[in-house]
């Protein structure tokens, strides 16, 4: 399999950090401390509050203006500085105070990503086959030529382990982990994405602690994408948009 990944630029740009908060509503009959610990009025505010979000689609529709509208907004990237703005003027709309401050992140640009498998079983003389993927946040880049690996294919971290440093090392791991649909369907989708999405997250790291040069993660979703992690020879580890403890050495994603 041949790969090629976006590059990681060191260049830094400053973005604001807004954090927003959440009132909680709070029973008495559930949680006896309540009443001494908040003024009857500001339970029954903050159960005013919770009544109006649930009644109101406004969540959602700043939501869909975010996803849709100003689009993927990877820290230090146009889109995450418009968004601050956004979300910014949007809580000085409802009469709130706010101030910016500025921090300084590390700035990723995304190149371009191809990947193809170059020999497989019933391979047509002459022909290779198109991976559709995208490379996760914060990956480096293969070289210019790109990289050619055998592909080992698991399906969890028990399955990774068990096959050792031996049958893994130098080799392209897949992690063919597929989301749960049907615990989707009952209305645990949170539940079954954390399930999916923990290989996207940290199993670039468990991949290359056995010597693999990459990783490739399922769609954590309905469709066959793949999600691309990269190591550079001989430097075990990742970078995401989960990043590993400081302590990790860095791998590509």
């Amino acid at each position: 399999m041949t790969v090629k990944t976006a590059s990681v630029q060191g260049s830094l740009l400053a973005v604001i950090a807004l954090a927003t908060t959440t009132a909680q509503i709070f029973a008495q009959d559930s949680e006896p401390r309540t009443a001494d610990l908040y003024s009857p009025r500001l339970i029954a505010e903050m159960r005013q509050l919770h009544d109006a979000a649930l009644a109101s689609d406004y969540a959602y529709s700043q939501l869909t203006h975010l996803c849709n509208n100003i689009g993927p907004r990877l820290s230090g990237s146009p889109q995450a500085q418009h968004a601050v703005q956004y979300v910014a003027g949007e809580m000085r709309r409802l009469g709130l105070d706010v101030r910016l401050e500025k921090v300084i992140v590390p700035h990723w640009v995304r190149g371009a990503e191809t990947a193809e498998l170059v020999e497989f079983a019933g391979q047509a003389p002459g022909t290779t086959q198109r991976i559709v993927l995208t490379a996760l946040g914060g990956s480096v880049a293969t070289a210019p030529e790109g990289l050619t690996a055998e592909v080992a294919v698991v399906d969890s971290f028990d399955h990774l382990a068990s096959m050792g440093r031996g049958k893994i090392e130098g080799k392209i791991v897949l992690f063919n982990t597929r989301f749960d649909k049907q615990m989707t369907a009952q209305g645990y989708g949170l539940d079954a994405y954390g399930q999916a999405v923990v290989y996207r997250g940290t199993g670039a790291n468990a991949a290359a602690r056995l010597g693999a040069v990459a990783s490739l993660v399922r769609s954590v979703g309905g469709l066959i994408t793949a999600c691309l992690t990269l190591a550079p020879s001989g430097t075990p580890a990742t970078r995401r948009r989960f990043l590993p403890p400081l302590w990790q050495p860095k791998m590509r994603t």
